[in-house]
């Protein structure tokens, strides 16, 4: 059955108007896609934008953190050598410590405690 066939309402007449609703509709149709195609190239465009300035804050946020380690390792490093110095110097200093010498007896020394007449001065 033809879309004209006398029971329509449309006649061989009206086809041409017909034709031109469903060109206007179609051209409505693609107005619409291409305006929605419009608004998600730009919605795309500000996501890759907003992706890309995330970005680059976790790189310059990575590169700060790098600096502070590198800077607190070589404190680290620094204290453990002061640490070293330190401890080579108090072993220097041991024997010949008047106050560690006098009264202490050498196992005294290394628990800590004092002799009995030292602690009676």
């Amino acid at each position: 059955m033809s879309l004209f066939s006398a029971t329509s309402n449309f006649t061989r007449n009206d086809a041409p108007d017909f034709q031109l609703f469903r060109k206007s509709e179609s051209s409505d149709d693609e107005e619409k896609r291409s305006k929605r195609r419009e608004k998600n190239r730009v919605a795309a465009q500000r996501s890759r934008k907003r992706q890309t300035q995330r970005a680059d804050e976790l790189h310059e946020a990575y590169e700060c953190l790098e600096q502070e380690n590198s800077l607190l390792r070589k404190e680290v490093q620094l204290l453990l050598e002061e640490q070293q110095h330190l401890t080579d110097a108090l072993k220097a200093h041991e024997p010949l410590c008047p106050v560690l010498n006098c009264g202490m007896t050498s196992t005294s020394r290394s628990t800590g405690t004092m002799s009995p007449e030292f602690m009676s001065r």
